[in-house]
């Protein structure tokens, strides 16, 4: 099920609870015509703000299915994880305060079951926390970091940013001034603007690609 399915499909059956709209649309923050809207299908694209809102005031009940993975190549499925065979990878905090440090040099938050494929695809996994990625990577999702995989531009990579740790960025080239470009998903460049970094600074920082992406773990 895809991320936006499993989305409205659990805000739909909450729907039908009697009263529910009224006292969730209180919780999240937002109006009860701006929920219905967004139920019934009459708003076409949500705005960020407003699913994230939503998303927060679930919380576990969104989280609670079973989880999805998919690689982060075009068109490639989301896939349920569920069945025999599954294997285990240490997942890594996205973000932590003090100087960049490597991945070997943390201690793992948790662990996440995946199919083997997958999980020959990753040597590492890390959490994301936040809105930055978002739509393409939710909040609190899990992706799968490759760190020896050769560098294509405008793919996404983690980096280890000092004073922020590790983050998930879009990752550019510039050319003409020798620099590479970090770049969010999230439209609001405003809350999440890009930065610059000089190439031969930033590929000391760079963990690896990200090769695939679980959420509903």
């Amino acid at each position: 099920m895809s991320f936006s399915n499993h989305f409205y499909e659990i805000l739909r059956t909450k729907s039908e609870e009697r009263g529910w709209q009224s006292a969730f649309a209180k919780k999240a923050g937002i109006s009860q015509s701006t929920l219905s809207k967004i139920i019934s299908g009459e708003t076409k694209a949500p705005e960020m703000e407003s699913i994230s809102a939503i998303i927060d005031a679930l919380d576990e009940e969104f989280y609670s299915s079973l989880p999805v993975i998919r690689r982060l190549s075009s068109n490639a499925p989301a896939e349920t994880v569920e069945g025999d065979g599954l294997q285990q990878l240490s997942v890594y905090d996205v973000a932590g305060a003090g100087p960049a440090v490597e991945v070997s040099e943390m201690m793992p938050l948790f662990t996440v079951f995946a199919p083997p494929d997958y999980l020959r695809r990753a040597h590492f996994a890390i959490l994301v926390d936040g809105h930055s990625m978002e739509p393409l990577i939710p909040h609190h999702s899990v992706v799968g970091i490759k760190p020896d995989a050769p560098f294509i531009a405008n793919e996404l990579y983690a980096a280890r940013i000092p004073y922020e740790g590790l983050v998930i960025k879009r990752v550019g080239v510039d050319r003409a001034t020798g620099e590479f470009i970090f770049k969010s998903e999230n439209p609001n460049k405003e809350a999440y603007p890009d930065f610059r970094l000089h190439i031969a600074e930033a590929e000391e920082i760079i963990a690896g690609r990200v090769v695939w992406v679980m959420w509903g773990y």
